[in-house]
């Protein structure tokens, strides 16, 4: 009974602290809206936003190590969607994809380039016009510590009403 009742306030504590640590904290996030395009992720507290680009799309956000980076964006559907999909899906230039998949509103790949993983999800919305995105890259060598935080950006990342500035999206 006294290792049981000891196992679980050890388990208790561990969890406590897990909970507590790290940027899986709620006050260590914060959600950054794209308001031009409504596109909405968490991203750690800590990093440090960068300039709004001059279309005012998107922003991106450094590690304070400067060796990741997040970038929250949205943007108008060019092509045709079948198009769409198929070149989100393709590797960029330098890319090894490791993972594809698509829904019938959504996309994700992510793969290597060099010695660094990436990783991007996006979303149509307004009527299948508008995608909004994320898009995270940072050193491979460091998978295992950003696994949660890719996690939590991903399943953050939203489609949401621009202030107006996208006609009919509003």
């Amino acid at each position: 009974m006294i290792r049981s009742r000891a196992s679980l306030i050890l388990m208790t504590a561990t969890v406590a602290a897990m909970l507590c640590a790290g940027p899986s904290r709620a006050d260590a996030w914060i959600a950054y809206r794209n308001a031009r395009f409504g596109a909405t992720a968490d991203v750690p507290k800590g990093w440090t936003m960068g300039e709004a680009p001059e279309n005012d799309d998107g922003r991106v956000f450094t590690s304070p190590d400067k060796q990741a980076e997040i970038i929250v964006s949205g943007g108008y559907r060019a092509f045709q969607k079948d198009q769409e999909f198929a070149d989100r899906l393709a590797p960029g230039e330098g890319e090894t994809v490791t993972y594809a998949k698509k829904g019938k509103d959504w996309v994700v790949v992510s793969g290597t380039k060099g010695d660094r993983i990436f990783y991007r999800r996006s979303l149509l919305s307004c009527r299948g016009e508008i995608w909004n995105n994320v898009s995270i890259e940072y050193p491979a060598s460091q998978k295992k510590k950003f696994d949660a935080l890719v996690t939590r950006v991903s399943r953050s990342l939203r489609a949401g009403r621009s202030d107006g500035l996208v006609t009919g999206c509003s």
